[in-house]
C-alpha cells in the first residue's frame, strides 16, 4: 500500500476489513470459475470518474452546510441536507472550455510517449530484435518520470493557476 492508500485508511475512507468475498460458479469440466461482475458495477481503481477527460475535469461543489460533491458541466445538485439546489450551467461555458481544452492538451504528451514506444516495441520484436524491446522500455520510462514529467507538470500548474474560480450560489433554500 503505498502513500494515498495509509493516509486514506488513516483518515477512514479506506475500509481495509470490508474485503468483499467474491462469488463463483461451475465452469467448463466442472472447475469452479469466479462469476463475472458487469462492467457497470466493477470498481474504479483511478481516481477520475467516467467521462473525465472527455466531457472535461469535475466541478467540486460545496453547499453551506458543508456537504460536497463533484459534478460535471451543466450539472444540477440539489443538497440532501439542506435542500439547496445549484446548477454548474451558470459557469460561463467559455471559461469551462479553456480549462477543459488545457487539461486536453497536457494529456497528449504522455500519451503520445506511450504510443511510440509501444510502436517501437512492436516494431523491435516483428523485426526479430527483441533485446531492444529490454532497453527501449526502461530508458522510455526513464526519460518520461526524470527528464520530461517535471517541466510538464510544472507548465500544467502555471496554466491551471491562472485559471479563474467560480462561487456558484444556491438557487433555492
Amino acid at each position: 500500500m503505498g502513500k494515498r492508500g495509509r493516509a486514506q485508511a488513516d483518515a477512514g475512507e479506506l475500509d481495509l476489513r470490508s474485503e468483499a468475498k467474491p462469488e463463483y460458479t461451475k465452469g467448463p469440466f466442472g472447475m469452479k470459475r469466479r462469476k463475472r461482475v458487469p462492467f457497470s458495477e466493477r470498481e474504479r481503481i483511478g481516481h477520475e470518474a467516467p467521462g473525465t477527460v472527455l466531457r472535461g475535469p469535475l466541478i467540486t461543489v460545496d453547499c453551506e452546510c458543508g456537504e460536497k460533491t463533484e459534478l460535471h458541466y451543466g450539472d444540477r445538485w440539489s443538497c440532501p441536507n439542506c435542500s439547496r439546489s445549484y446548477d454548474t450551467s451558470k459557469i460561463p461555458r467559455d471559461q469551462y472550455e479553456k480549462i477543459r481544452k488545457i487539461q486536453l492538451r497536457y494529456r497528449l504528451l504522455p500519451i503520445a510517449l506511450g504510443a511510440v514506444s509501444i510502436s517501437l516495441a512492436i516494431f523491435f520484436t516483428l523485426t526479430g530484435n527483441v533485446f531492444a524491446v529490454f532497453v527501449l522500455l526502461p530508458s522510455a520510462l526513464v526519460v518520461w518520470f526524470m527528464l520530461l514529467r517535471p517541466p510538464h507538470r510544472r507548465g500544467f500548474d502555471k496554466a491551471i493557476s491562472d485559471l479563474p474560480t467560480w462561487d456558484l450560489r444556491a438557487e433555492s433554500e
